[in-house]
């Protein structure tokens, strides 16, 4: 087996262990990818240096937390270098894999992944998953990978600026079985994915470059405010779910054990909050690494288990803040919006190569997408998000590599143009 298809099968491998939310696989064959050996290692890693600004606020918070307990301090170290991990792996997987392997691998990956999950709903509760898939997702448990909508989002980009990887007979049938995915995770989280690339392939017409970013922000804000008119009581289907999405993340200091159930993740993120601003200036500026959260009452969390102190929170956001205070913020928000930025400039100009377009809109989306499940499911620090982050990382260091060589040819160019012997 030669390089680049063992680097395909581990990839496979990977997507699947996150499938299972299997870290130490996942972890593992991260780690494996980075460090086989191969020529310019080093300089692909040293690629990896933007984002190694992440760990800047975690440093600074391990400064002022070091007196927590080593073991949560470790924990929090452990989930801050998830991203980094991973979006290196990604980086180095660009100096393995062709651009049609790479793609092809994540078609694949969210084919297999889509067949996987519709065979096992289909043995929890039978055909009858096939019409109403949330049932047999709340049967399953916790499992599940965003590998059918990354793999749609590649298959239509690729259509859209006319790269042909499939013949038009496969391409359908892909598409098909992708959709299919989608529709049998049931997973609001990865319907979010999935709008969030499906909108980034018309966004490139809205040629006002502030727009996009602006609409970006106002999402976030809208999700942060606890509007108590979109509050719908979830009848336990899959559509009163997402009606219900609002009312369960809604930030509020719910009283009765009923409440706190229903909406604990408002609950926990509304005591991050309070314990966050009732600390002094340098946690306001620095948090606190291996700081816990006093949820104030006990609370079910686990199976015949109740927790009064908890070290991770679902908002991603919230668990930055705590952690690394305003600082991680401030660092995380610079990182990912510039990209965007940068990214998108790109992506809007028509006349930019396609396949330039292609890792911009790929780079967007995946970024946009970790954003916003981010306040859902701490998508950063989330092995089951790791796809995501490693197409980010291939995506990162094609469309740099992609631009640095059409500038070089574009100085070629003016300076033959403005050569003696061409004039």
């Amino acid at each position: 087996m030669n390089q680049q298809k063992l680097t395909s099968f581990l990839l496979l491998i990977l997507i699947l262990a996150s499938f299972f939310h299997i870290q130490a696989i996942a972890l593992g064959i991260a780690l494996v990818i980075i460090l086989l050996p191969m020529d310019q290692q080093v300089t692909a890693i040293k690629m990896a240096r933007l984002f190694l600004f992440l760990m800047l606020p975690v440093v600074l918070g391990l400064l002022v937390g070091f007196e927590n307990d080593t073991y949560l301090i470790f924990k929090d170290f452990y989930y801050f270098t998830i991203p980094l991990l991973f979006i290196t792996a990604g980086i180095v997987m660009a100096c393995r894999l062709t651009i049609d392997q790479f793609l092809k691998t994540l078609i694949y990956a969210g084919v297999i992944t889509s067949i996987v999950v519709t065979c096992i709903s289909i043995s929890y509760i039978g055909f009858g998953a096939l019409t109403d898939p949330y049932s047999a997702h709340y049967a399953m448990g916790i499992v599940g990978t965003p590998g059918p909508p990354v793999a749609l989002a590649c298959l239509l980009l690729t259509r859209k600026f006319n790269i042909r990887l499939f013949r038009p007979l496969w391409f359908n049938v892909f598409t098909a079985i992708n959709v299919m995915g989608i529709y049998m995770f049931a997973s609001r989280t990865y319907l979010i994915i999935t709008l969030c690339f499906l909108l980034l392939l018309i966004a490139d017409r809205v040629k006002r470059l502030w727009i996009p970013p602006v609409i970006l922000l106002l999402v976030i804000a809208f999700t942060l405010i606890p509007f108590d008119a979109l509050k719908v009581n979830s009848d336990g289907t899959f559509m009163g779910k997402i009606l219900g999405s609002f009312s369960e993340v809604s930030i509020g200091q719910y009283t009765s054990e009923q409440d706190i159930n229903m909406q604990y993740r408002g609950y926990e993120s509304f005591m991050a909050l309070k314990g966050y601003t009732e600390g002094d200036t340098k946690n306001w500026i620095f948090g606190g690494l291996g700081k816990l959260i006093d949820l104030k009452t006990f609370v079910r969390l686990g199976e015949d288990t109740d927790f009064q102190f908890i070290p991770v929170l679902h908002n991603g956001w919230l668990y930055i803040l705590v952690k690394t205070g305003i600082i991680g913020i401030i660092v995380y928000a610079a990182v990912f919006l510039s990209l965007i930025i940068i990214n998108w400039r790109k992506y809007a100009d028509s006349s930019s190569p396609p396949i330039i377009r292609l890792f911009s809109a790929l780079a967007v989306g995946c970024i946009i997408s970790l954003l916003l499940t981010n306040y859902i499911v701490t998508a950063f620090f989330n092995v089951e998000m790791s796809i995501l982050m490693i197409t980010l990382g291939y995506s990162y260091l094609n469309f740099n590599s992609l631009v640095f060589k059409q500038k070089e040819r574009e100085e070629a160019l003016q300076m033959e143009f403005e050569s003696p012997s061409f004039i």
